[in-house]
């Protein structure tokens, strides 16, 4: 009776295995987003940022008034006093009130 359940089973868990993402299509969705940070007097800076959902830290002092993506990704900033930002796929988003960025996370689209 136990060697029925177990192979009973087997059409179930062979049908999981082809269903679960293959590294190759984990690693396709990872990619770097490209962020550009925007401060007052046409100042600004740009990183590459990894989508997996990972936090990073943000080491520019400049206070950031805006922050613009390429595209790809969803990304949440957070600023040294408080403001946290969104930014969802190729668009931008005013920082407010502005302030210098800490750190940030972005996920795969």
């Amino acid at each position: 009776m136990k060697s029925f359940n177990i192979f009973a089973a087997l059409p179930f868990l062979t049908v999981l295995v082809y269903a679960a993402p293959t590294p190759a299509a984990i690693e396709a969705r990872q990619f770097q987003a490209q962020i550009t940070f925007f401060g007052a007097a046409g100042a600004s800076f740009s990183m590459s940022v990894p989508t997996d959902g990972s936090g990073f830290t943000i080491s520019n002092p400049l206070s950031i008034t805006s922050i613009s993506s390429e595209g790809g990704a969803s990304c949440s900033f957070f600023g040294i006093d408080g403001s946290s930002t969104t930014v969802v796929g190729a668009n931008s988003a005013v920082v407010g009130p502005p302030q210098t960025q800490t750190s940030g996370s972005c996920l795969a689209l």
